[in-house]
């Protein structure tokens, strides 16, 4: 991915998991392209990413499945 519109295309990809509102959907999204943002614009993330969905874990990865930032600066959902 190139662009924030591709990363944007990329998150919008992803379905809503059950169990997730709507509004907190939306949260893990924006948060997702605020953290391609920075990739993109060759910005650390420095906001926490801690405990969200399974889905929002594979928006923050690139094309080739490996995360956009260090792995061991965030704790997956389990």
């Amino acid at each position: 991915m190139n662009s924030l519109s591709d990363a944007k295309m990329h998150i919008d990809s992803f379905s809503r998991p059950n169990g997730y509102n709507q509004y907190s959907w939306n949260i893990a999204k924006k948060m997702a392209l605020e953290v391609w943002d920075h990739y993109l614009n060759n910005r650390p993330f420095r906001k926490p990413i801690n405990y969200f969905c399974n889905e929002f874990y594979n928006m923050i990865k690139n094309p080739k499945g490996e995360y956009i930032v260090p792995e061991n600066s965030f704790r997956k959902f389990a």
